[in-house]
């Protein structure tokens, strides 16, 4: 039923609560995981008020470098942990908005479940101003079932 299952992850213990769901469901259905982390991208603001904007961008780009090699040990981590527990995994990364990165992959590569960690709603004035939640827009436009995990309880 679920021949491939895609985990966004985002580094949090929500997301590592999640894992133990996909990795549940995988053994029971001989599934493949992928454990998807988004890397949001951010503008350069020392571009635009630095006098040495080559040395500037070069400090974005090294800060990002880092940035990615963490996310690979996070995922080869993560990868290895599935693979223990005899299941086919692979970790990947892109750059984007998390919520529309993970709606191309999953439809891009005909995902059958989705298993992502939701978060916390907060009781206060900024919950007034949110559109939506990463889970609510990808729920929108995918074309697989999802189960979201409430890692809080």
């Amino acid at each position: 039923m679920y021949k491939t299952i895609l985990l966004p992850h985002g580094g949090t213990a929500a997301g590592d609560e999640a894992l133990k769901h996909a990795i549940h469901i995988a053994k029971q259905e001989s599934s493949k995981i992928t454990i998807l982390n988004v890397i949001v991208p951010w503008t350069n603001v020392f571009d635009e008020y630095s006098e040495d904007k080559d040395t500037a961008k070069s400090q974005i780009s090294s800060i990002l470098s880092n940035m990615e090699d963490g996310v690979r040990k996070f995922l080869a981590q993560r990868v290895a942990q599935c693979v223990q527990e005899g299941l086919q995994c692979q970790g990947i990364f892109r750059t984007g908005k998390p919520a529309d990165a993970i709606i191309k992959y999953a439809n891009e590569n005909k995902v059958d479940l989705i298993i992502m960690a939701k978060k916390k709603k907060v009781d206060d004035y900024k919950s007034f101003f949110k559109v939506g939640g990463t889970a609510k827009k990808v729920q929108e436009k995918v074309g697989c079932s999802i189960l979201l995990v409430d890692a809080d309880n």
